[in-house]
């Protein structure tokens, strides 16, 4: 029996600043976002094109605000007996905050909090000469462009933000309602503080719900791409089944009958157990070929170290040549130009090519003659692959898919394949590919 293993004991938290950090973090970011004057916030319309839209919520804020401005102006007037000038100031003090707030809506709301400190100071000032009906500390109008500007506000700051500016505006005009004592009776304070108590609760829960909504489109993208992406992954993992049912097996049966062939014959000439011998290694070279892409097939993510995916170089390109040359072909082959190594994909690509023009040329023109030249140029290496006519025996036609993944291979690295007969008889496949050295392998 496996003894419980003890943990080692924890130590208690050390109390002295314990929570102190982090309740330092939280207020300096409060701070630093009550006081971001120069904040912008995205235009209202953003997905409006026409530019004329774009610019109507702050049209009818700016008509929103004069109707506001001239009934603060004349009230001001009227119960501190201001001059026009003084009056008209102090209105447009009260309302311009509603269309700031719609762009800075941080430096709107504090303008809107000291533009209604002239008329609180005033009210009081005037003692008991003082209209015993003013409201106080905001005239009317006043009062609903704070509230306005505190909404703006809300809609597009942190909660944090909107729940601070509330409980500044309260202890403000409790502030001023304890040290000025004003005479008047029609104290708005507590009005404005339900109101916008309310106006917020209203904005809290329809954005919630707005961004509860946002983040469930987010999720339903992701699971769709989920979705999509385990359905790749099942298809591919049914090709490599099937491959490994179909082409592995018959492979291996392939490489065991040449293996065992020779043994079947009483001194069998050397040239047949060579043959043989070729045949089991290009077998056994296609079953570790067949090995790598099943492991592709059935990985989620290719490995960085490559370890999945068959990657012969142009290095390959002699044994290849000696290859097919063992199964009969009769091929000469010419490489011009300096040598180098080159990016893995051209590499790859330029050998797929290869091998395919030989291949075709095995099986569409039995007992041909092969011309193979890989040329190296300074931008580009360039692929010729040539054969002769059949000897006596009309070509047979290809109905594979050979051709079609040599030009998607050459497009693919921006190069070229020309393929067709030439003027005397002979079939020629001649490619160039890019090297593109410069952006790495």
């Amino acid at each position: 029996m496996i003894p419980d293993i003890e943990s080692p004991p924890r130590r208690s938290p050390r109390r002295t600043g314990g929570a102190r950090p982090l309740s330092a973090a939280t207020l300096r970011a409060l701070r630093h976002d009550l006081f971001a004057l120069s904040t912008r916030s995205a235009p209202f319309l953003p997905r409006v094109r026409h530019r004329v839209l774009r610019k109507l919520p702050y049209v009818l804020a700016a008509f929103f605000a004069l109707d506001l401005a001239v009934p603060t102006a004349l009230a001001a007037s009227e119960r501190l007996g201001l001059v026009w000038a003084g009056a008209a100031a102090l209105g447009c003090a009260q309302a311009l905050p509603v269309v700031l707030a719609l762009r800075w809506p941080i430096a709107a709301w504090w303008l809107s909090l000291v533009a209604m400190l002239p008329y609180g100071i005033g009210l009081a000032a005037m003692g008991g000469s003082a209209p015993a009906d003013a409201p106080w500390p905001w005239t009317e109008t006043g009062l609903i462009a704070h509230l306005t500007v505190t909404l703006l506000v809300a809609w597009r700051a942190k909660p944090r933000v909107y729940l601070t500016q509330w409980l500044l505006t309260v202890l403000t005009g409790g502030l001023l309602t304890v040290v000025l004592t004003p005479a008047s009776d029609e104290n708005d304070l507590f009005l404005l503080a339900l109101l916008s108590a309310f106006g917020l609760a209203v904005i809290a829960v329809v954005r919630g719900r707005s961004e509860a909504e946002h983040k469930l489109r987010e999720q339903e993208v992701l699971t769709e791409f989920e979705r999509t992406r385990r359905a790749v992954l099942e298809e591919r993992t049914r090709i490599a089944r099937e491959l490994h049912d179909v082409v592995a097996h018959h492979m291996s049966v392939i490489a065991v009958q040449a293996e065992a062939a020779p043994y079947r014959v009483t001194d069998p000439p050397q040239e047949l157990s060579d043959s043989f011998a070729s045949i089991r290694g290009n077998a056994l070279s296609a079953l570790t070929e067949m090995r790598h892409i099943l492991g592709m097939l059935r990985s989620e993510e290719q490995p960085s170290d490559g370890r999945y995916t068959p990657q012969p170089s142009l290095e390959n390109i002699e044994e290849l040549v000696a290859n097919v040359r063992a199964a009969g072909l009769r091929i000469e082959s010419v490489v011009s130009g300096i040598s180098r190594p080159l990016p893995k994909r051209v590499e790859l690509s330029a050998f797929r090519i290869v091998q395919e023009a030989l291949s075709n040329a095995l099986r569409h023109a039995p007992g041909c003659q092969a011309e193979f030249e890989l040329s190296y140029g300074r931008i580009d290496i360039r692929i010729r692959v040539s054969n002769s006519p059949a000897p006596g025996a009309r070509p047979q036609a290809g109905r594979g898919h050979g051709v079609l993944g040599m030009r998607e291979r050459a497009s693919t690295l921006g190069g070229t394949l020309r393929i067709g007969p030439r003027e005397d008889g002979w079939y020629e496949v001649t490619a160039t590919l890019p090297t593109n050295e410069g952006e790495g392998v």
